[in-house]
């Protein structure tokens, strides 16, 4: 095995970061990843009809440090997505939970 300045075990999101902020600083890094991908939790692919698919579930990041998303960005595409749950009353939308918007509404 080749000498290491750093041991890392997993290679999630946590692992691969440590990873590339160390090998980023010069130091010679090895991960030991016991699954057969990289990415942890996060890890997703194209199945047998080209489509992605996240196999340990659906993930969400958000952050409003922008030094922490102009980092991520530096990785891959990010796909925008809000988050919105609404409820039908009177045959009207309201947004759920219940906030000003809803009261004005009804």
């Amino acid at each position: 095995m080749k000498k290491a300045d750093i041991l890392i075990i997993g290679a999630g999101i946590s692992g691969a970061t440590l990873a590339e902020r160390y090998a980023s600083i010069g130091k010679k890094v090895v991960i030991l990843e016991k699954r057969d991908h990289i990415a942890g939790n996060c890890y997703d692919y194209y199945d047998e009809n080209g489509i992605l698919t996240s196999k340990y579930g659906a993930h969400l990041f958000h952050t409003n440090d922008k030094e922490v998303w102009n980092y991520v960005n530096r990785f891959g595409e990010w796909y925008p997505w809000e988050h919105r749950v609404i409820a039908r009353v009177d045959d009207k939308t309201v947004p759920i939970p219940v906030n000003i918007t809803t009261v004005n509404t009804l």
